[in-house]
């Protein structure tokens, strides 16, 4: 057990420092060198790891989108615990897809640049297909306990709603990433929101229950 979590940390220490080279200087600047240095460790040991530049984007595109899901996950929780309407679940999940505080920023920077090396490497896309649909599947998921619970009418498709809600907050991720500001943040939150709203127009039976 134990030489498994020092390979587990060893991992993360090198996935950890390329998350460092690509936020200091951007993911196309990422080698094995400057992730060695980065991480504090031999170049070595990185190759003893990672075969391929490849292989270690492709495991450090998987650290970035687990954290994005375990947030996600963590919001939704926090609003169930509330008793907050799907509508609000929804958009606080998709909010963590945005680029909005420094941490998070980094995050989605790193996302939308691994689009463009799927784009040219067919693991990278496979990953990426793999990770958008864990993320439509759990928003088509909270649609369908909204259609359940009467806030999302009977005859919506929530696959096809939940593609339109990523590729909508896709769009103003890629936008805050070129260009923010308070402004430009708020107007990204209210077309998400009054988006999500459309979807989510009834009441929800259970909230009535409890009046």
């Amino acid at each position: 057990m134990a030489r498994t979590a020092d390979h587990q940390q060893r991992r993360a220490q090198i996935i950890a420092g390329v998350r460092v080279v690509a936020g200091e200087s951007g993911l196309g600047r990422v080698t094995i060198a400057r992730t060695a240095e980065a991480a504090g460790v031999s170049v070595g040991l990185v190759q003893h790891y990672y075969a391929s530049k490849e292989d270690l984007l492709a495991d450090a595109f998987a650290d970035v989108r687990s954290d994005v899901l375990t947030r996600i996950d963590a919001e939704i929780a926090r609003s169930e615990k509330r008793g907050a309407r799907i509508e609000t679940m929804v958009v606080d999940g998709l909010s963590q897809l945005l680029p909005i505080g420094t941490s998070r920023r980094a995050e989605v920077y790193l996302s939308h640049a691994f689009v463009g090396l799927a784009l040219e490497d067919e693991t990278l896309r496979t990953q990426l297909r793999d990770a958008r649909q864990q993320l439509q599947d759990r928003v088509s998921t909270a649609l369908a306990n909204g259609m359940t619970c009467g806030e999302v009418d009977a005859d919506t498709d929530t696959g096809q709603a939940a593609y339109g809600l990523l590729a909508l907050t896709d769009g103003l991720a890629s936008h805050l990433l070129l260009q923010s500001g308070p402004q430009l943040r708020a107007w990204s939150a209210a077309v998400l929101c009054a988006r999500v709203g459309e979807l989510c127009p009834g009441e929800c039976s259970h909230r009535l229950a409890d009046r």
